[in-house]
């Protein structure tokens, strides 16, 4: 759905909640693996950032937020603690290019808090790009997200001798929309990855029935938005 539908679903229901996804945008990994300059495995890869392109990406997509005014109606920004979903989200949803971006100025200029959430990371295990820095490391260097709902400081969850299993990506993401629809804010934009984002909507779709477009079940491209809404119950 289009930015332009997100006024549409407004008007439908008093009891519906919004939830906008975005994939990161273009990281350094996605380059690298796409060229086979690197392996998958490779430690170069660790916590990818953004490449040149990823960042040109989030502009893009900032502007056009931006236009449509959806800026004024998110109440929350949820996003994965991996560096390159939170750089898209610092980019994205605080307005300017710098990460390091202070307190003062999101509430000066009435913007959405961003709260970082371990749960809605992406598929785990064996490729280091997919595990996170230390928390610690990671709140110098973004101030502006909260970081208080991730318990460990290290990375505990990611396991170097496998692979996540889908059908875990998707418990997690069911995991988090029934926490999300307990969330008091009705419109949610989530900064996520391309699996989880698919395995979730692919679950909410084939296991809860809820009735999501068949375009929204395919692959996220870097940066892209998609808007649901969903019917609290």
């Amino acid at each position: 759905m289009d930015l332009c539908g997100a006024k549409t679903l407004r008007l439908s229901s008093p009891n519906l909640k919004i939830l906008h996804l975005v994939r990161h945008a273009q990281g350094i990994h996605n380059v690298e693996l796409e060229e086979h300059r690197e392996k998958p495995e490779s430690e170069k890869l660790f916590d990818a950032h953004l490449s040149p392109k990823g960042l040109q990406q989030v502009s893009e997509r900032r502007k056009k937020i931006h236009e449509s005014g959806l800026l004024n109606t998110i109440e929350l920004v949820i996003t994965s603690p991996l560096c390159r979903a939170m750089e898209t989200s610092i980019g994205i949803f605080r307005g300017q290019e710098d990460i390091n971006i202070s307190d003062d100025f999101s509430k000066a200029n009435n913007l959405p808090p961003i709260l970082a959430l371990e749960n809605i990371r992406e598929r785990m295990g064996l490729y280091p790009c997919d595990r996170r820095a230390s928390i610690s490391t990671r709140r110098t260097c973004f101030p502006d997200i909260d970081f208080t709902m991730i318990e460990s400081d290290e990375d505990a969850l990611w396991q170097d001798k496998e692979r996540e299993k889908l059908e875990d990506v998707a418990t997690r993401g069911l995991h988090f929309y029934t926490w999300s629809l307990e969330r008091p804010e009705k419109e949610i934009a989530i900064v996520s990855h391309g699996i989880f984002l698919q395995q979730t909507l692919r679950a909410l779709h084939e296991k809860l029935g809820i009735p999501i477009e068949d375009s929204h079940l395919t692959r996220f491209a870097n940066c892209e938005l998609r808007t649901i809404g969903i019917e609290k119950r």
